[in-house]
């Protein structure tokens, strides 16, 4: 989704993978693993937006090893390939999972995540992020490389109506994502700073006490018939549902430092739910890396 933005916007994307892509745009095969191939991709380059990492649903089955070579010598690896080529931006992947124990909260209570919050990581995952967040404060600070790192929620490709319901707790529409980038490009007054990136929750601070205790009547009141129309899926609304009412996810900071507007949220899912319209989604039913399974 962001390379093609970018070019929307005016911007000439150069991409890098350790895999071969077949893709329109100028690539570059090689691994964040390695100085020598980053430091070849960033010659030339502007601004690099840096996302190669392994994520938390690697945590089943890659070590730590393998989580700090990629994502903290990687992460090492583009600061100083920008710093040895006067790159004077980064935008840094991270994640929401920077946060961990900050958002645990008993089950008579809520959380609103806002940047505010600590990043007290409760997994490997979230701890790599939250030092790739304290290293571009370090090259900021020393270097004068800006970062805008985004907090991004989740956008594993999904099944359509799974994609939905996680849009109300802490999801996010790769589309969404890749306006979120366009807009750290644009701007030009962030030194360092890092923003929650996910969904509008259509609820509003005022209504989390009904929608801890009782989510389902909350979002019925709200999206008339949803219960029907994702039965008529062979979902179930309160599988769907869970503990989502427990965690509020703000994006406030994010609106008024980036002006990120989400497009893709649950009333937008809902409106194409209602019109059976699963192409609102076009990445339903991929396996978790986004490409087809036969390549």
């Amino acid at each position: 989704m962001l390379a093609p933005a970018l070019q929307e916007n005016g911007y000439t994307p150069v991409l890098m993978d350790f895999r071969r892509l077949d893709t329109p745009y100028e690539f570059i095969q090689g691994d964040a693993r390695s100085k020598t191939d980053v430091f070849r991709a960033a010659e030339g380059v502007d601004v690099i937006v840096h996302g190669a990492a392994l994520h938390g649903i690697h945590l089943r089955d890659h070590s730590r090893d393998e989580f700090w070579n990629l994502n903290m010598e990687g992460t090492y690896h583009v600061y100083e390939a920008a710093r040895e080529h006067s790159i004077g931006k980064v935008l840094l992947c991270s994640t929401m999972g920077v946060y961990g124990a900050s958002i645990t909260v008993p089950n008579d209570s809520f959380a609103v995540v806002t940047e505010n919050l600590p990043c007290l990581p409760g997994d490997f995952y979230g701890l790599t992020k939250t030092l790739a967040e304290e290293l571009a404060s370090f090259y900021s600070r020393v270097h004068d490389i800006r970062t805008i790192s985004y907090r991004l929620g989740m956008f594993v490709p999904e099944t359509f109506v799974r994609y939905g319901f996680r849009l109300l707790k802490g999801g996010v529409d790769d589309r969404d994502v890749a306006q979120a980038f366009v807009l750290g490009l644009q701007n030009d007054t962030i030194s360092c700073d890092a923003f929650n990136i996910m969904a509008a929750v259509p609820f509003s601070l005022e209504q989390l006490p009904l929608w801890r205790e009782n989510p389902r009547a909350l979002v019925e009141a709200q999206f008339p018939s949803i219960t029907e129309l994702v039965a008529q899926r062979g979902a179930n609304m309160d599988d769907l549902l869970g503990a989502w009412g427990q965690v509020y996810w703000a994006i406030e900071k994010a609106r008024a430092g980036l002006g990120y507007q989400p497009r893709y949220n649950f009333a937008e899912f809902y409106a194409a739910l209602k019109s059976g319209n699963d192409a609102h989604y076009p990445f339903a039913n991929l396996p978790w890396w986004g490409v087809p399974e036969q390549a």
